[in-house]
């Protein structure tokens, strides 16, 4: 029996899944902190041992060159920037893999196995620490000239606050799971608010549910930022179909729901598409990542790597 691995490589957790190549049938999954790539290394380890894994799939959170694999830069994970991640990965592990972007995996999970299955053209966004996104046609996802289409979460929705990017306004810093929480702080403490916070999207949320109206008012204004993106991709790409998935899509009631709601109220002369929530849940980036070592050409380790080898990859 050979397996497949598809490793989520997510700005706050990593998810790790492994499918039998030929029934396709789930033999593992698991889900642990994300660090760098010795731990994620030893991450895989942990999974693939005793069992034949023929290749990985390693998401990257950020822009990434196709055919170098090459992190161009990752605003959420800066560690990889200029790395060839699945090189070094397969490097420590000894099996060869390819690297995909987050967001075009979530995208070929969901529109070939997930929400958007029944369309041929499928926009996904991917709602996590940061926000990703991806356009599918015909089963085909448009990467772009230079591999970096689909960042809508740096998309300008009229926030006030600096993105991580240098960029004033994205949507990510209203809905990315990592500023939600600050964002809740802020609403609460005004000018006393601390300049970060530990809370968590889901804190937030859980928080909305409970009748806090601070929370209920952060998330409002953050789907009014996911709303006036939906109107951009809607504007540009015209899809037949919107696939909202991530963590906070898990809560539609707080998120996609309203989104499609004031996308709708704001459209003029736009053909707004059905806007679906996503199938596969938090593990869409996992399913994606075995679906692109399942079918793109894999960087090998080293000929005389060895797997549960612990040579450390650094840029050159």
């Amino acid at each position: 029996m050979s397996a497949l691995l598809g490793i989520d490589y997510g700005g706050t957790r990593t998810k790790l899944l492994l499918v039998d190549s030929r029934t396709q049938e789930v033999l593992d999954r698991r889900s642990v902190p994300t660090g760098r790539l010795a731990a994620l290394a030893d991450a895989v380890r942990e999974v693939t041992t005793d069992r034949s894994v023929s290749r990985f799939g390693l998401t990257v959170a950020g822009t990434l060159d196709p055919g170098t694999g090459v992190v161009g830069r990752s605003t959420n994970m800066p560690w990889l920037d200029g790395l060839a991640p699945a090189a070094g990965l397969a490097e420590q592990v000894g099996i060869p893999g390819v690297a995909v972007q987050d967001g075009t995996a979530m995208a070929i999970a969901e529109a070939t196995l997930g929400a958007g299955r029944d369309a041929r053209d499928v926009f996904v966004i991917a709602l996590g620490t940061g926000v990703a996104g991806a356009h599918v046609v015909d089963g085909e996802v448009r990467a772009g000239a230079h591999g970096g289409a689909g960042e809508i979460g740096h998309v300008a929705v009229g926030a006030p606050h600096t993105c991580s990017c240098g960029q004033v306004g994205c949507l990510e810093t209203l809905i990315g799971g990592g500023q939600l929480g600050r964002r809740w702080e802020q609403e609460r403490g005004g000018a006393h608010a601390p300049a970060s916070s530990t809370a968590t999207a889901r804190d937030v949320v859980m928080a909305a549910e409970a009748g806090d109206t601070a929370a209920q008012a952060v998330l409002a204004r953050a789907t009014d930022g996911l709303a006036r993106a939906i109107l951009q991709a809607s504007a540009l790409l015209d899809p037949g179909v919107i696939v909202v998935g991530g963590g906070l899509a898990r809560s539609p009631r707080w998120t996609v729901h309203p989104a499609a709601e004031a996308a709708g109220r704001a459209a003029t002369f736009h053909r707004l598409p059905e806007i679906r929530t996503a199938a596969l849940g938090v593990w869409a980036g996992a399913y994606g990542a075995m679906l692109a070592a399942d079918t793109a050409a894999p960087v090998s380790p080293p000929a005389d790597a060895e797997p549960g080898s612990r040579t450390r990859f650094t840029a050159s």
